[in-house]
């Protein structure tokens, strides 16, 4: 009875394993794309990036104390209401990079995937003389990623935009 079961289980695993790389987005050039981003992100934050957000951090404590402390009046109004509206557009900007990074990684999955395999398997490809069909198949997939990207591009990059001149509004309320 509980070989049995096991060896429904060991099936039930194995299926789930397979359909997860039947999935478009699991394809071998996308993971392999995936694999080659995220450590790199990963060094990043922890290195230099994490040391930077405790540098801010404290530097904006320091400097609006510094600036109460000098002129209360204007040290005032820049603080509370200067920088939330500044750290709000940080906090958007980082935001939309993230995501633009996001859905351009999902965009060029399957292109990625296609260039892989081709690679991969390169002297099949010589040896049936499919060198052309593949690039044709590789320049029509990635026109068709140009055609979405840019209609949808341009709403976050009208807000892009606007958390980066909220630094001159900004610095015209302090010279107000």
């Amino acid at each position: 009875m509980t070989h049995f079961y096991r060896r429904e289980m060991l099936a039930a695993i194995l299926s789930q394993d397979i359909q997860f790389f039947d999935r478009a987005e699991n394809t071998t050039g996308a993971l392999t794309s995936r694999l080659s981003s995220q450590p790199t992100q990963l060094q990043e934050l922890m290195g230099f990036n994490l040391s930077l957000i405790f540098i801010v951090i404290i530097q904006i404590v320091t400097m609006s104390i510094l600036a109460i402390a000098t002129g209360w009046k204007l040290g005032l109004v820049v603080v509370l209401g200067g920088l939330p509206p500044l750290l709000f557009a940080g906090y958007l900007r980082i935001r939309l990079e993230f995501r633009l990074d996001e859905e351009t990684g999902k965009r060029f999955a399957n292109s990625s995937a296609l260039a892989g395999e081709a690679v991969a398997a390169i002297r099949t490809v010589a040896s049936l003389a499919l060198e052309r069909q593949i690039l044709d198949q590789y320049r029509n997939m990635i026109d068709g990623i140009v055609r979405t990207s840019i209609p949808s591009i341009l709403h976050p990059m009208f807000w892009f935009a606007l958390s980066q001149s909220v630094d001159l509004l900004v610095l015209a309320l302090g010279f107000w």
